[in-house]
């Protein structure tokens, strides 16, 4: 949801040389506003961003960036052709929050995979833009009754995006109940690449992960990653600054506190029977900060971790 005040005020707000366009559900979205559909219906409000340095699209709906386009660039972010719109459903594409927990919840396998946070509304608090005219948007989410009962810990999420020459996300969670809250989160980045076959990611090499394709057994990356079938492996306490090499761009993700990274590919037998990816797997590739698995986190009663990603091309 939108706040009352800024509701009413999103495409008339003083900002230089930027605008903020309110989409309401049901609205009929066009490659124009960065969908790759022909015509796509969505069933919750949408943000359309468009500034001197990029053009964005942001889902209330999980606080989820759909589209970054610098200008004069290629849209950093994948957007399935097949992804659907639908309240309560997970969005293939884009930047999902998954959050409390990334993944299957090990200690409560029965609860949804990838938390609660990206397939419900987030409300946006704050607009605001720096000197250089890089544009900052703060979402608020908080979980609901049905949530607590399931996962007993309350907490608030908040996360800031930052739409400059690169795309920034600051996310930060506190723990606003009285026991210790178990803690796992990703921001699940899906990249565009024009060929996957050729595509390298450098920022690995010499790194042990584990292989989610095979039981989560070690491994170490010492030869370069070739992605000719399911990709799957996590890097604990990596961090630091990947590239991913596609032909002559260079797509840079670096970050703070968001150690562990994912590198996620479903290859053609898996895609196949992903309803929303079917043979479009072959257009993108994850890359996905956060703390998960051995960097998983226990916040104490109102503590609160706070990590940032940021995005970039050449």
């Amino acid at each position: 949801m939108v706040t009352d005040d800024l509701a009413s005020s999103l495409d008339v707000l003083e900002l230089k040389n930027a605008h903020i366009y309110l989409k309401a559900a049901n609205a009929v979205f066009t490659p124009a506003h960065g969908f790759s559909a022909v015509s796509t219906s969505v069933d919750f409000p949408v943000l359309e961003c468009v500034t001197s340095k990029c053009r964005a699209v942001i889902s209330l709906q999980g606080a989820q960036v759909l589209s970054f386009i610098p200008n004069g660039k290629q849209d950093l972010l994948w957007l399935s052709p097949l992804a659907t719109f639908k309240t309560g459903d997970a969005i293939r594409g884009g930047i999902p929050q998954c959050l409390p927990w990334f993944g299957v919840n090990r200690r409560q396998p029965e609860l949804p995979k990838h938390g609660v946070a990206r397939t419900q509304m987030w409300t946006l608090g704050d607009v605001s833009q720096d000197a250089d005219e890089t544009l900052n948007l703060r979402f608020v989410f908080s979980p609901n009754d049905d949530d607590l009962e399931a996962f007993p810990y309350p907490f608030t999420a908040q996360l800031e995006v930052s739409m400059g020459s690169e795309l920034g996300l600051t996310l930060r969670i506190k723990n606003e109940g009285g026991d210790a809250m178990p803690l796992s989160f990703a921001m699940h980045s899906y990249f565009a690449v024009s060929e996957l076959d050729a595509v390298r990611i450098e920022g690995i090499a010499g790194r042990e992960y584990l292989d989610n394709c095979q039981g989560l057994a070690r491994f170490v990356q010492d030869q370069e990653l070739q992605f000719d079938a399911e990709i799957d492996r996590v890097y604990e306490a990596l961090g630091a600054c990947q590239q991913i090499h596609d032909g002559s761009r260079k797509i840079k993700i670096d970050g703070e506190a968001c150690d562990t990274v994912v590198i996620w590919n479903p290859g053609q037998t898996l895609a196949a029977g992903l309803a929303d990816v079917g043979p479009y797997f072959r257009d993108y590739v994850c890359l996905e900060r956060g703390m998960a698995f051995g960097d998983e986190l226990e916040l104490v009663s109102g503590e609160a971790a706070q990590a940032t990603m940021r995005l970039s091309s050449n």
